[in-house]
């Protein structure tokens, strides 16, 4: 290849599937009588993006995909980033009835944008979500890899200061950073448990 021709954006096709596995003996405390999960919602993206992740206020998008499900607002924030060249695609998947299941979701990643950002809602709960954030599927040579599996981070959105999953609303004002959840209902003061969610990746 010449110095000044341009690298070909080569693209790859992934199933992504979430299992969840939140169930009353791994999660006894104040276990919700209707454990849900909202539909997924995110984006494929540039590398090293920290849009859901921690350290960050959430954005309004976020606060309500957290708060009650709601995904019109967040594709709007991610389709004006992609408008800035920052990323290629937003998607919404299907979300699940119940605590423990699959829900499967298929996406498009290039060369340019590797990467990829799903959440959804941990519900019911204030503002908790599971998310796997920034997950790169290329490899060191740009080589699009097989597969990957992952542990579905657990996140509190900083947006509502309830602390039981079926607590009245209360809006945290300022809304504080997006942190891990290590506490009850969902962790035991160093962090929740990884088997409420992984997610795996498979090159189609």
């Amino acid at each position: 290849m010449k110095p000044d021709e341009p690298v070909e954006n080569k693209t790859a096709e992934y199933t992504v599937t979430f299992s969840f596995n939140r169930n009353d003996n791994d999660f006894p405390v104040d276990y919700p009588t209707n454990p849900h999960f909202s539909p997924l919602v995110g984006w494929v993206h540039q590398k090293d993006n920290t849009f859901f992740d921690t350290g960050k206020t959430a954005t309004d998008g976020i606060k309500i995909m957290a708060e009650v499900g709601g995904t019109a607002t967040l594709i709007e924030e991610l389709q004006a980033l992609i408008d800035q060249k920052k990323g290629l695609k937003t998607y919404v998947g299907s979300g699940l009835g119940s605590g423990v299941g699959n829900v499967t979701l298929d996406v498009s990643i290039s060369n340019e944008f590797p990467a990829i950002s799903l959440a959804t809602m941990l519900a019911p709960s204030p503002d908790w979500y599971i998310a796997a954030v920034n997950v790169i599927l290329t490899d060191d040579d740009d080589n699009f890899i097989e597969t990957k599996t992952i542990h579905g981070g657990v996140y509190d959105a900083g947006t509502d200061s309830g602390t039981t999953f079926t607590a009245a609303n209360s809006a945290t004002q300022p809304r504080e950073n997006i942190n891990i959840i290590t506490e009850a209902p969902l962790g035991d003061g160093n962090g929740v448990n990884s088997s409420i969610c992984s997610v795996t990746f498979t090159k189609k």
